[in-house]
């Protein structure tokens, strides 16, 4: 599994027990058979460009137990579909529903999905983004099947405005039922609750020495401790407005760290010259 917490609560509550370690392990979304939770999980496509290996964009999609478009990520997907995958309609999975409040949404896109049976979920409430809404469909559809992992193809070129607000999503909307995975071109970024957490990395990762970050958003981490990475915290301190752990490296396939904050943890995966 992509994560795999030894304690009760799925390391996704605001503390863990003290003996409680979430064991994360994302080869499971960034090689063969591209099957992110073992057992299955959510696809979310949001309104960016998609710019990941068409292949792996293809199998997280087919894999997924559930494959949602968000309002004008929906003609992000029917553009991918034209383009990288030549309209290749027998070999790829119809979307189960699209989601938004359909602001975005061309109408050309809608009748191409709604034509094929593809179902329709308008979620016109403002107070909340189409991504966090998208999030509350999908969560009881992945409690019935027993799945917990939602995989969110997005990009982060663009708006720094919905950046963040993917990022308030994962603190809002993670829960000890729902682990949520920003996926864009180059990077897969996903929360740290407060507690215990192992990172298993790929080996070419740590060969290419790609990068990593540990990132303080909402309020300061007073007593982290990692160990593997290589620029380590001891019981640091990390905040904006002073030390923030970014363009940092591995120094192990595996990645010890203990947080009494929430962190968020992005890292560098497919190499297109980002660093």
């Amino acid at each position: 599994m992509l994560n795999n917490c030894s304690g009760t609560n799925g390391g996704n509550t605001e503390e863990q027990p003290n003996d409680s370690v979430c064991h994360w392990d994302p080869t499971a979304i960034l090689s063969e058979p591209y099957l992110a939770g073992g057992l299955g999980h959510g696809c979310l496509v949001l309104n960016r460009n998609i710019k990941s290996p068409s292949h792996v964009v293809k199998a997280l999609w087919n894999n997924a137990s559930i494959r949602c478009c968000v309002d004008g990520g929906t003609n992000k997907w029917l553009n991918f579909l034209r383009t990288e995958l030549k309209n290749d309609d027998d070999d790829i999975q119809l979307p189960d529903l699209i989601t938004g409040d359909f602001d975005s949404i061309c109408r050309e896109t809608e009748e191409y999905f709604t034509s094929r049976g593809v179902r329709r979920i308008h979620t016109p409430d403002q107070n909340n983004t189409d991504f966090t809404k998208a999030v509350d469909v999908l969560k009881p559809m992945l409690r019935e099947k027993q799945l917990r992992d939602i995989i969110v193809l997005h990009d982060t070129s663009g708006r720094f405005d919905q950046i963040m607000s993917n990022i308030n999503t994962l603190y809002t909307r993670n829960d000890e039922f729902c682990n949520i995975y920003l996926f864009g071109s180059c990077s897969l970024t996903w929360l740290l609750r407060p507690g215990k957490h192992s990172i298993v990395i790929p080996t070419h990762l740590v060969e290419e020495q790609r990068w990593c970050s540990l990132l303080p958003i909402g309020q300061e981490a007073t007593n982290v401790t990692t160990k593997g990475l290589k620029w380590n915290l001891t019981h640091g301190k990390t905040f904006f407005g002073g030390l923030v752990s970014t363009s940092n490296t591995y120094a192990s396939t595996l990645i010890e760290i203990e947080t009494n904050s929430s962190l968020i943890w992005s890292m560098g995966v497919f190499y297109f010259g980002d660093d």
